[in-house]
């Protein structure tokens, strides 16, 4: 059976594109707040970090998220005058 768009309605391409933009919208959404959460609770953010790395430092390697998360824990909470919950 084919799909028609009524007189007025966007046809099923006009439909697929909009979806598509929607789904898209939706994502860099997500990837927002997903980004401002990790800032407001103070968590690792590994994929700020490989963009900042990407546009700071081309041509070396970044460090794995293994290293990244462990280098970011000992700066956050073993470093001389950093708060403490003990």
């Amino acid at each position: 059976m084919l799909l028609r768009s009524e007189p007025g309605q966007p046809a099923c391409t006009d439909a697929r594109t909009a979806l598509a933009e929607c789904i898209s919208c939706a994502r860099a959404t997500a990837r927002q707040f997903r980004r401002g959460w990790l800032q407001a609770i103070g968590a690792p953010d590994y994929q700020a970090y490989l963009a900042h790395h990407a546009e700071r430092h081309p041509g070396t390697a970044p460090m794995s998220e293994k290293d990244y998360v462990a280098m970011f824990m000992e700066h956050r909470f073993n470093r001389r005058g950093a708060a403490r919950c003990c």
